[in-house]
């Protein structure tokens, strides 16, 4: 009972420490938000994600044509067969995939190329473009 007639007593001192409570607890928030906005700021500065990437690079095309499948078709087309210098294997791509050459059948090429990695593609293509810069060289087989 004493603990009781001391509570009631103390009612004055329990509504300023519920101010303090109130007041602290904004403070908190405060500091939260500030924090946050903190972070997210400095996360966004150095951010390249969204840049595209480019870079020039060598491209070997083969005399022989291959077959894709260009989505959402389903059938097979006719494309050229090309190693991206770094790869170890030959990609078959459609004849337009680099922009600025004519492909001819039966020849081998050497090409330097604009390979442009876009950081916020269409959805409906790809992520990469290639841009022809020259022919390096140019072999024509039987």
């Amino acid at each position: 009972m004493k603990t009781l007639k001391i509570w009631r007593k103390s009612r004055l001192s329990e509504s300023h420490a519920n101010s303090f409570v109130n007041g602290r607890t904004v403070a908190i928030y405060a500091i939260m938000f500030m924090m946050l906005a903190v972070f997210s700021i400095a996360s966004c500065s150095g951010d390249n994600d969204n840049e595209d990437k480019v870079e020039q690079v060598t491209v070997y095309v083969s005399a022989e044509t291959g077959l894709f499948y260009n989505v959402p078709n389903t059938t097979p087309e006719e494309g050229m067969m090309i190693l991206i210098e770094g790869e170890n294997h030959y990609i078959c791509v459609a004849f337009n995939t680099i922009a600025g050459f004519t492909y001819e059948k039966g020849n081998e090429y050497e090409l330097l190329v604009k390979k442009t990695t876009l950081a916020n593609p269409p959805k409906d293509s790809g992520s990469t473009r290639y841009e022809l810069i020259r022919i390096v060289s140019q072999r024509k087989l039987n």
